[in-house]
């Protein structure tokens, strides 16, 4: 797949990630919070994936993840549809001598049936990447070929509720604290308004079928602010390191583990 046959519906994302490019990892690596819930989506992968393993990153954005990933072990392929994003994912790769094990193409997770890539052991995806899509099912369909029997899916993406928005009701921010609801709301990033869409861990299970079973769910951000809140961190750090704490042991308890403004969401292929 190539940028002239990008599906009309990402075609304004694209733009929006190609236009943030340049601001993107200044934004990520100054954040103390999105750092904090990075290094737990890591470890949620590394206990269940042993170093080796091939994984598909998809929506890999600028590579902070497939690098990561990379140097502990793992071959990682990335795709994404912002041209600028990869550009600068294949620079850290060269830069770091890692092209052995990286590797990033210009290609759409909803039209990844017939690349020539795979098979792998791991289908990942982080920080929403994946609620920019209407229908998780065109994902799963996409991605399932490519998988090795017996793999795992970790998505994490945004739920239809966080608690910490909910929060806003009380300071009369009505339209923050219930974006999520309908399961449906808009984006507006450098100039430019494309729809998001929220799902619950069933939603996504349900796509994969009946051959792939649902196995954990954690919440990242159930009490510490969302990923996009780096000031609060920034100004408050021992309330933020208390609430962090806190925020880990609640991570995989009910009903915590549905609230986070994130959920991670882990599947097996039991095909036979």
């Amino acid at each position: 797949m190539n940028k002239t046959t990008l599906d009309p519906a990402f075609e304004i994302v694209a733009e929006a990630y190609n236009r943030n490019a340049d601001k993107y990892d200044e934004f990520i690596e100054s954040n103390p919070n999105l750092m904090r819930m990075r290094q737990r989506v890591y470890k949620f992968v590394t206990a269940r994936l042993p170093q080796g393993s091939r994984i598909l990153d998809l929506a890999c954005g600028t590579g902070t993840d497939a690098v990561w990933f990379a140097q502990h072990g793992y071959s990682v392929f990335g795709v994404d549809i912002s041209n600028e994003m990869l550009e600068r994912a294949k620079v850290k790769a060269k830069e770091l001598n890692l092209q052995d094990r990286l590797s990033f193409e210009h290609l759409s997770y909803t039209d990844l049936k017939d690349a020539n890539i795979g098979p792998f052991d791991l289908t990942f995806s982080n920080f929403g990447g994946l609620n920019c899509v209407s229908d998780m099912k065109l994902v799963a369909g996409s991605v399932r070929p490519l998988l090795k029997p017996g793999a795992r899916v970790i998505w994490a993406l945004m739920p239809p509720f966080c608690l910490w928005e909910a929060a806003m009701l009380l300071r009369g921010k009505f339209k923050l604290a219930a974006r999520r609801f309908s399961g449906k709301s808009t984006v507006f990033k450098e100039g430019l308004n494309y729809p998001v869409y929220y799902y619950t861990p069933r939603q996504v299970a349900e796509a994969w079928g009946e051959d792939f079973k649902l196995e954990t769910i954690e919440a990242l951000s159930v009490i510490t602010p969302p990923a996009t809140n780096k000031d609060f961190a920034l100004k408050r750090p021992k309330l933020f390191d208390l609430l962090s704490k806190l925020d880990d042991a609640l991570a995989p308890r009910f009903p915590f583990k549905y609230w986070g403004d994130f959920t991670i969401v882990s599947l097996t292929d039991h095909r036979r």
